[in-house]
């Protein structure tokens, strides 16, 4: 029978995808999907610009590129649960002392710290601990995974929007209770329920065979893998065509970091006095959360798509984001809320590019045999294109307008659609050879 051949799903196996699924939805959700609820009060409390406020976002960003090689020597010399729980409490304990700031180099300080929890929870502890525990399903427990930064960002955006209030007095209350939801949904999780690899509880990855020791699996998985070595990948040309459309989705994937405020500062107001309007301000965090509902379906959606057709999850997923953001738009200027809303459904489908997509395609073009370490080179430029655009989006509207800010969208996606497609195309032969 199989259940003799291969490890089961056992208590500890649920645990591992449990804390994935849980940090993801509490601690990455609160980190990437609901700063833009507070730009707008915060600045007017400090008495300076949204760019100041966004800034800590590019420290974020800046942050995970910095202590990434730290973290993941860390995460190799020492228990996975010990720097996965200090990640956490980084994370959560960073967002919710926002709530106590009053200078503005507070929330850079909180930027330093929840860029370290974050590079450790979101792009190491799930694809490496998922990676351990799971051969069987894999792609189904990573997918569900990433999937809840979606999720979480729904739900708490919604409850962020109420906790803001009509008058966008409570942000202080916003950062600190969802803070603490942080940190209920991952702290216990990292400190009980996981373990660095199975084989320390006596257990083998889920799916794996059992007759095997663990040393055979691994030469054999060696020798399966197909692909180029690194140092060939990265004098292909289309490896930079690649990365150069990874930046540009990661920018995508930024924009509706600034639609709550777009929604604040402009749809909300009234445009003679721009005074805000009560009635159409307590619903500040809808528009995002639409986004992350649809951002959680896109997951799912371009998962499905990409493993039949690479060309085929480009088309839906940009024409979906392309007009989703010309919906955003145009119904933010009309003040058609179905329009607005329903746009941002859309939109949502741009965002798995980054984290769907981009290692999907790496994988193809290049292979298996040396694909962490390319595709960390990758994420490299990816994450400091994002630390800029995280602000420089900001300084966009704030001096240009909305109208620049939502151009410049439109077309980013058609960018990342060609570059896709080239560095795709390009690469497809190398990719055939290896099957």
């Amino acid at each position: 029978m199989e259940s003799a051949q291969t490890q089961g799903m056992t208590a500890r196996h649920w645990g591992v995808l449990a804390t994935c699924v849980f940090c993801t939805f509490g601690c990455a959700a609160v980190a990437f999907s609901t700063p833009g609820l507070c730009y707008r009060p915060v600045s007017q409390y400090l008495g300076v610009e949204v760019f100041d406020v966004s800034f800590y976002m590019t420290i974020v960003y800046l942050s995970e590129v910095v202590f990434s090689p730290i973290a993941g020597r860390l995460m190799q010399r020492f228990d996975m649960r010990i720097v996965c729980t200090v990640a956490a409490l980084c994370t959560s304990c960073g967002y919710a002392a926002m709530s106590f700031y009053v200078e503005l180099w507070q929330w850079y300080v909180s930027g330093i710290l929840i860029g370290f929890g974050e590079v450790v929870l979101l792009w190491l502890m799930v694809a490496g601990l998922l990676n351990r525990w799971f051969k069987k399903r894999l792609g189904l427990v990573i997918g569900l995974s990433y999937a809840m930064t979606g999720a979480g960002g729904a739900v708490l955006n919604l409850a962020g929007q109420f906790l803001l209030g009509s008058d966008l007095s409570g942000w202080r209350e916003v950062y600190l209770v969802l803070g603490i939801v942080a940190f209920v949904l991952s702290v216990p999780f990292t400190l009980f329920a996981i373990r660095s690899r199975p084989e320390e509880c006596g257990l083998r990855a889920y799916g794996e065979l059992l007759s095997k020791s663990r040393a055979e699996s691994e030469r054999a998985e060696a020798r399966a893998l197909p692909g180029i070595p690194a140092k060939q990948a990265f004098r292909c040309w289309y490896f930079y065509a690649l990365v150069f459309a990874g930046c540009m989705a990661n920018i995508g994937g930024i924009f509706p970091q600034h639609f709550t405020t777009f929604y604040q500062g402009f749809v909300a107001v009234d445009r003679e006095t721009m005074e805000g309007i009560g009635s159409l301000m307590v619903m500040s965090g809808t528009l995002e959360a639409f986004v992350m509902v649809g951002m959680a379906g896109g997951k799912v959606l371009i998962g499905m798509l990409e493993s039949r057709s690479v060309q085929l999850a480009l088309v839906v997923g940009c024409l979906g984001g392309f007009l989703g953001l010309a919906g955003i738009w145009a119904g933010g200027e009309a003040v058609v809320l179905p329009v607005l809303f329903g746009g941002g459904l859309f939109y949502g489908l741009v965002y798995p590019f980054v984290t769907t997509l981009l290692p999907y395609v790496t994988r193809l073009l290049f292979g298996s045999r040396e694909y962490d370490r390319i595709y960390s080179v990758i994420l490299m430029p990816v994450n400091l294109v994002g630390a800029f655009a995280a602000s420089g989006l900001a300084l966009l509207y704030q001096n240009v307008g909305w109208n620049a800010f939502f151009i410049v969208g439109l077309a980013s996606i058609a960018v990342i659609y060609v570059g896709f497609s080239v560095a795709y195309r390009a690469g497809k032969k190398r990719y055939c050879e290896n099957l």
